[in-house]
């Protein structure tokens, strides 16, 4: 009877260990699946993203849509990186959890990667639609142009207002055809014809003067007298 009490109570508790070992199992394999399905997914966005570098080379870089595209290119990069980070390293992940028996790290692990995976997902694939539209609308001639460059009005050299400066060393054409005066007598000029003059003057005036008288005849002598 005592035998048959200890086979009792052993039966369920190998059941149960039958029924975790088996979850594990199967917790394992689902995890395996979450990264086969989602990894093709991530590189079928990843050449989709590589399609549009090739298409957007020959597009300017001063459209005014080219910032937000460029952010939009960048976000789904990152996104799509993380479900190649996901994918390469759940089934590490769960082979580690599965070797531990260990059911609930297991299931947060299925539960966490298809979460993230789904969100990365959407997003991407929502980004690399907009940018792909908007593609479409620039190579048919839809996209909106860049802004026009303003124009700043400069005035002709040759309109202003202030006269030009003379050029140096110009001859004495320049000054007659600008109506100037010749330049006036150098004052050493005058200074010399003042005193050529007064030494003419001085030399008439010597001319004008009487001229001596003779020296007096000499007294008659005493024969003369005599006479």
């Amino acid at each position: 009877m005592k035998q048959l009490t200890v086979i009792a109570l052993a039966v369920p508790l190998l059941v149960a260990a039958c029924e975790k070992s088996d979850n594990v199992t199967q917790l394992r394999d689902q995890a395996a699946a979450v990264g086969k399905y989602y990894g093709p997914r991530a590189d079928e966005l990843d050449r989709r993203r590589q399609a549009i570098f090739l298409r957007g080379k020959n597009v300017p870089g001063n459209l005014p849509d080219v910032p937000e595209i460029v952010r939009l290119i960048g976000e789904a990069g990152d996104k799509i990186n993380e479900m190649h980070g996901i994918t390469s390293a759940i089934d590490k992940q769960a082979d580690e959890a599965a070797k531990a028996k260990k059911v609930d790290e297991l299931e947060k692990i299925i539960d966490e990667s298809h979460e993230k995976l789904d969100l990365d997902e959407t997003i991407a694939n929502e980004d690399l639609t907009r940018v792909e539209s908007w593609l479409w609308q620039y190579e048919q001639g839809r996209a909106a142009p860049p802004p026009a460059v303003k124009e700043v009005d400069v005035p002709p050299p040759n309109e202003t207002t202030e006269a030009p400066p003379a050029a140096a060393g110009s001859g004495a054409g320049s000054a007659a055809a600008g109506g100037e005066k010749a330049p006036k007598a150098d004052k050493s000029d005058k200074t010399e014809k003042a005193a050529q003059k007064a030494a003419t003057e001085k030399a008439d005036k010597g001319d004008k003067r009487p001229a001596p008288a003779d020296k007096a005849a000499p007294k008659a002598g005493a024969g003369s007298a005599a006479k």
